[in-house]
Formats: C-alpha cells, structure tokens, sequence
C-alpha cells in the first residue's frame, strides 16, 4: 500500500514538470508545446486530484478529475492536430468534452455507477485522441513523428484496452466505493500503464519539439529573412561535392536588378525590398523544383540547375526576365519599368567548386550589363545589342 501511495504521489510530480517543460520550450517557436504542456499540466492535476480535494466528497472528487483528464486528452489531441497543421474543430471538441463530463457526472451522482463512469471516461479519452489521428495521419512523413503517431496511438489502445479489461472482468458491484477502487490493484495498474506511456509519449515530444526548435534554427541561418531563398552559407551547404566521383552536372545563373540604386534612392528602401521579393518570387516559380536559389546579399542572386544544359536554362532565364520586365510596380510605389540581367555557364570538370561557374557566370553577367542590360548572356555568348527600354507611366505623368 505504501508503494502505491508513493507511486500517487510521484506521478503527478513527473507530468507536471513535463508540462512546465513544454509551456517553457514554447518560446523557441514551437507552436504545439504550449497545447502539449497545457496537456501534461492537466493531466498531474488529474492525477494529484485525490490528494489536492482529499477534504472534499468523493463525488466531487470524482467529477473534477475527471473534467482535467478530459482536458489532458483535449489539449494532447489539439497539439498534434496543431502540429500538423490540421483544423482543430474546437467548437466540436468543446461540445464532445461537455457532453462527455455531464454523461460522467450523471452517472457518479445519480447513477452511483463506478464502472460505467470509468467505462465512459476512457471512452472519451480515446474518441479524443482517435479523432486528430485520423485527421493527421496522412501527413506524418518524418521518422520522429511517425514515432509520434505511434504513441498517441498506444495511449488510444491502453485505453481501450483498459475499457475492455474493466467490462469484461468485473460487474456493476465489484467496487462498492471510490476508495475500494483506488485502493484495488486494478487502479495501480492503470496509472501504472497511463504513467508509462504518457512518459514515452512526453519523451517523444520533447524530441519532435528540439528537432522542430534545431530546424528552425538551421533555417534561419542558412536562409535570407527577406525572401526566404538560401543565403549564401546555405546555398554552399546544400550544393553537392565537386571533389567526389559523381561530378554534379548542371548550369549556374547569375542575375541582379538593373539599376537597383537608383530604385532605392527614388522610391525609398521598402519600395527596393519589394522589388527584391519580387524578383526572388520570379525565380522561384520559373525555375525547376531541384534547382537551388540563392540571395547572396543585395539584388544579387546565384542559382544552380541540376542536371540542365546551357540552352535550357538561357530560356528558362529569358523567360523570367520577360516576367519580371512585364510586372507593373505600382502598387510597392515603383512608377518605372524595373528589369533583371542573367549570365549563365555550366560546370565543367576542371572545377574545383561551384564558385568557379559562378565566376564564370558572373563575367557573363557582366558582359550583359555592359551591352545595355535586361538580357541573358550565356558562356560563349555576345551579348545582343542594348533592349530598347520600356517605362510604365501613370495617369499623373501623362497629365504632367
């Protein structure tokens, strides 16, 4: 008897300090620990409920650690729901909650019956987990959440399991009380096995929350807060090794904003950052997914094409250079025509890194701006005689 007091008192110990741990790593940015420690809290009050209202009557009791196990259960079923970016249903899951607690209290108040309260609470407990389970699972792809779905789905077979033991091996008189049943072996083995895998599932959590926290992280110094394009650290991290057998074919395009400085000096900074956006969204859809894009710092930008030949990517720059030529800027406070240069090489054997293409390609770049800028100069290439230069004029200048 006194292991299984010890064990009362130890378990809402250890779920509460994974809940204060989870509400403490949401400020890193993970927005399902403030769900999953809300979750934890609940269920060490759940748990302590027998201690904490020992003065109170059974019934109450009863009924309030019910109402936070159902809260547990809740907020469990919002993280994950949240985590994979999932509607959370909350109005339907607020009511399924209230329905379930005033089914409990009926039953421990009216009906005095110990067994179907138990029976109705696990029910309950699973339907909640159940439901954002089903909703999610199409969308676990990484191992650790995998791992994940795996413990919230032993929480769901515990607790059916548990229903099916309690209807299958007991009668509506096997616990006369509430305190015969705490008492009994049955109640120590269900905290005991809640205990257990609410501990692995906590574990498991807490890594699916430093892995999301490491990631963020990672990203944040590896990509351009701007436009969200790799930064320069990140773009030679995630190109492959020159130094390796598998030479890693492909091209390099470099391209920056024509006369970005004058852009800025008339329409001001914010009015340059959009059109910097601009052009990091230009070369995110018009080029393949497996192409690696990057803004090395100010309006210039550096790209790698797997696998791509020479003429392949001058048309697919040719035509993101019509795209971005064609966008009216007017609404980012930019009243003139803004245009892009490209130069293009592809690697060769003899390079050591990527930065020799990107050396190459950046003389063609050059070359392009010193024949009148907006055009695509490729490896090998003259550049085309200057474009004649377009300008979008408002009503006001027409006026003026």
């Amino acid at each position: 008897m006194e292991s299984h007091d010890n064990f009362a008192y130890l378990l809402p110990f250890i779920f509460f300090v994974f809940g204060c741990t989870f509400l403490f790593l949401e400020r890193w940015g993970s927005a399902s620990s403030r769900y999953w420690g809300f979750g934890y809290v609940s269920a060490a009050l759940g748990f302590a409920s027998p201690l904490i209202l020992a003065g109170l009557p059974v019934p109450v009791q009863a009924i309030v650690s019910n109402a936070f196990f159902l809260a547990a259960f809740f907020f469990y079923g919002h993280a994950f729901l949240t985590r994979f970016g999932q509607p959370v249903l909350l109005a339907e899951r607020l009511i399924f909650c209230a329905a379930a607690l005033l089914g409990i209290s009926y039953l421990i108040i009216v009906k005095h019956d110990l067994r179907g309260e138990l029976a109705v609470s696990d029910i309950a407990c699973a339907t909640l987990l159940v439901i954002p389970l089903w909703q999610a699972h199409r969308h676990i792809r990484r191992p650790i959440d995998r791992l994940l779905g795996a413990m919230v789905g032993l929480a769901i077979a515990d607790s059916l399991v548990r229903v099916s033991a309690l209807l299958i091996l007991t009668s509506s008189g096997t616990y006369a009380s509430l305190e015969e049943f705490v008492a009994s072996d049955y109640a120590f083995f269900m905290q005991m096995t809640a205990s257990v895998i609410g501990f692995l599932m906590a574990l498991t959590v807490l890594g699916t929350v430093m892995l999301d926290i490491v990631w963020q992280h990672r990203h944040a110094a590896e990509h351009d807060p701007l436009t969200d394009l790799l930064n320069r650290r990140g773009f030679e991290r995630a190109m492959p090794d020159f130094n390796k057998e598998s030479f890693p074919s492909g091209a390099v395009l470099v391209c920056d904003i024509d006369h970005f400085k004058l852009v800025n000096d008339r329409f001001g900074h914010a009015a340059g950052d959009m059109v910097i956006v601009g052009l990091a969204a230009a070369l995110r859809d018009g080029l393949p997914a497996d192409a690696l894009a990057a803004r090395f710092g100010g309006e210039e930008f550096v790209a790698f094409l797997p696998g791509v030949t020479l003429a392949e990517v001058g048309v697919l720059c040719n035509a993101i250079r019509l795209a971005f030529a064609a966008r009216d800027w007017r609404e980012s406070g930019v009243i003139q025509q803004v245009t892009a240069s490209f130069g293009v090489s592809s690697t060769a054997r003899g390079d050591h890194s990527v930065h020799d293409a990107i050396g190459r390609a950046d003389a063609c770049l050059y070359a392009a701006k010193s024949a009148g800028r907006n055009q695509v100069v490729m490896e090998g290439q003259q550049a085309a005689d200057p474009p004649t230069q377009l300008r979008v004029v408002s009503a006001t200048d027409l006026r003026a």
